[in-house]
């Protein structure tokens, strides 16, 4: 499972059981960290998830920014629930590249929650491709 943490919204994407190929799975409005986690919970276990990938949104110098912190605490939070590997992802450029890949779908990149789980499919197809290389 991958995803894109935001700070309003949450991308989620899944792949099939032989770990082939991805899918935007659904974009995630959480009232609170607690509300995510628990929605989470649920994903992981209707779809027997063993890993959970994490975008983080390091700098193009390849640093840390504000929000690849905010998402450490994150992962800090999920580990406790969870007893499966949570992995970080280089996710730089992963929303725009997201934003290409649907104009020529000819979809609406206007709607946000479309993007992030979109983004949060192609991070999981990148991962899935540099595992089998």
């Amino acid at each position: 499972m991958a995803i894109d943490f935001g700070k309003k919204r949450v991308g989620v994407a899944i792949t099939d059981p032989l770990c082939t190929i991805s899918q935007p799975l659904l974009t995630i409005r959480p009232k609170s960290v607690t509300d995510l986690i628990q929605r989470l919970k649920c994903i992981v276990l209707e779809n027997d998830v063993g890993l959970i990938i994490v975008g983080n949104p390091i700098s193009m110098k390849g640093e840390p920014t504000e929000m690849s912190r905010e998402i450490e605490r994150f992962i800090k939070r999920l580990k406790r629930h969870f007893d499966i590997r949570i992995e970080l992802w280089d996710e730089r450029y992963l929303s725009r590249y997201a934003v290409s890949k649907l104009k020529g779908t000819g979809l609406s990149v206007r709607k946000k929650d479309v993007i992030d789980r979109v983004a949060a499919s192609i991070m999981l197809d990148e991962y899935l491709q540099a595992k089998r290389a």
